[in-house]
């Protein structure tokens, strides 16, 4: 069977018309984010692209922590119908997240100076103003994406995720390099924040219900018993996702964190079809085991994997032969993350092989077990981190990376197999 035939078997159904829409959609948004970042680099420079991404990361690690795991929870409740016939479940979220990031953008703006001052950047803390006053709209957009991502209308969510943050924020950098003379990096955080704000304001709408039928609001207690472990899950994914950059900052200069940056960027081309797949399969996976249909959830699981890794491998051969010349595109400066690229490609790579793995865990009750899997891939990507960086600096992070993610997938998927007798991985003797 040659790999047109198999390509085409695995892309029959609802389930692969959806992750196909998904990925069109994740493929476009991801250019429109690389033409992003391609124009900072060009019209400002590595170390703005530096400077810009560790704003971006503060940020998000802000956002991620003062949501409080309520979005990701979002996606399991409202995918279950024994909940969604029960309770509203926007009137105990919203009030939460709403409270608890007004919090955290006050802390942030707080904060921004004695994180400039860690950082030894005075400039730093002018981005950070202008992070602290997206911190809201950014948490709640993110929650309306989550609520889409339940419902199953992965159209709304890819726009909104995907493309108008990012679409606004070219169109928005292209206009004022080209009208204002003044070239300053502080605007690269500015359009970001635009985009973020004019996504926010088109979320209210999409995710309004056409039914207004009056339902008890969902305990909180309950919320936070999904919601919590879910963020430690989370937070420790973004750390070990984020921790070489912040370190990076720490210990490189700016330009450094840019190059880096941009060689991870260009990694997540290859978890592409990854992310868009996990986007219909998270709440389907959580709908059939709420039925107690495993059968057709370990089948779903094991289409998942062939589509991924088929999808996949060809992604990364193309970049780890090209890797100098994508990186290139960026500017000359950045040619030296290439080895790092190749590092990080290896590791996706394998991230594929794996399959939704995190996503089985989280959709069928082992949320904790996940959280406490992190937690050791954490610590190992910190120590690795603290050693390598200062030995090998970009290098290092790529390494210390590479090596926390295959840890991770190595025990999820042992432990999937043994808990629950699903192979997520691609493996010879559960092909069909």
């Amino acid at each position: 069977m040659n790999f047109k035939t198999v390509l085409k078997k695995k892309f029959e159904g609802e389930f692969a018309k959806k992750t196909l829409f998904s990925f069109l959609l994740k493929f476009f948004g991801l250019g429109l984010s690389y033409f992003f970042t391609l124009l900072i680099s060009r019209f400002y420079g590595a170390e703005v692209v530096g400077r810009f991404s560790l704003t971006f990361t503060i940020l998000n690690l802000f956002a991620l922590f003062f949501a409080l795991g309520i979005p990701d929870t979002m996606v399991k409740i409202i995918a279950d119908s024994n909940y969604k016939q029960q309770f509203d479940l926007k009137k105990t979220a919203l009030r939460a997240i709403l409270i608890s990031s007004v919090i955290g953008a006050i802390v942030l703006f707080l904060s921004a100076k004695s994180i400039a001052l860690f950082y030894t950047d005075s400039v730093l803390y002018d981005y950070l103003l202008i992070a602290a006053a997206a911190l809201v709209p950014l948490v709640i957009l993110r929650y309306n994406f989550e609520i889409l991502r339940g419902r199953n209308e992965i159209v709304k969510f890819g726009f909104l995720s995907h493309i108008i943050p990012y679409l606004i924020s070219v169109l928005a950098i292209l206009f004022v390099f080209f009208v204002f003379e003044e070239k300053n990096g502080l605007q690269t955080i500015k359009v970001y924040f635009l985009g973020t704000v004019i996504a926010f304001i088109l979320s209210i709408f999409l995710t309004k219900h056409k039914e207004e039928i009056k339902r008890k609001a969902f305990p909180l207690k309950k919320m936070m018993n999904y919601s919590l472990p879910m963020l430690a899950t989370s937070s420790f994914i973004f750390l070990m996702g984020w921790t070489d950059t912040l370190m990076l900052g720490y210990y490189n200069d700016k330009a450094d964190v840019g190059i880096y940056s941009v060689v991870i960027k260009v990694a997540r081309i290859a978890i592409i079809v990854l992310t868009s797949v996990n986007l219909v399969l998270a709440p389907k996976i959580s709908e059939l085991y709420s039925k107690s249909e495993h059968d057709k959830m370990k089948e779903l699981i094991r289409k998942a994997t062939k589509i991924i890794f088929i999808t996949t491998a060809p992604m990364v051969g193309l970049i780890l032969i090209a890797n100098k010349f994508v990186l290139g595109l960026f500017g000359d400066e950045f040619i030296i993350g290439s080895t790092a690229l190749i590092v990080i490609m290896l590791a996706q790579l394998f991230n594929a092989m794996t399959g939704s793995v995190g996503q089985v865990m989280n959709m069928t009750g082992n949320h904790k077990k996940l959280r406490d899997f992190t937690i050791i891939s954490v610590i190992l990507n910190i120590v690795l981190n603290l050693i390598l960086i200062p030995l090998y600096g970009i290098l290092g992070a790529a390494i210390a990376t590479a090596a926390s993610s295959v840890v991770i997938n190595i025990i999820s998927v042992i432990f999937v197999k043994r808990r629950l007798g699903i192979i997520t991985y691609i493996s010879p003797f559960n092909s069909k």
